[in-house]
């Protein structure tokens, strides 16, 4: 019987939400918006990059849509809405 050794190295180690995507998942609920444009602004950081971070969100969460990513997220214990 052989052995895999990509099921080798990857055992036990899960991968994380990096503290970038946290942070714009934390800011998608302070500011109440996914918007590409106000996030960018919030966070100092061009539309560009917050595409991208999105990207990432959506293929680690295995969502389609932002607010399905965002909702995910809170589910899984990434982030978690401050109380008012």
């Amino acid at each position: 019987m052989s052995v895999n050794t990509n099921d080798k190295k990857n055992h036990g180690q899960e991968k994380r939400l990096t503290p970038a995507l946290r942070r714009l998942l934390e800011a998608c609920l302070e500011k109440n918006t996914t918007n590409t444009k106000i996030l960018a602004d919030h966070l100092n950081r061009s539309p560009a990059t917050i595409r991208t971070e999105f990207q990432r969100v959506l293929a680690y969460l295995k969502s389609h849509c932002r607010y399905e990513a965002l909702r995910r997220a809170e589910e899984k214990g990434f982030i978690r809405r401050k109380k008012r």
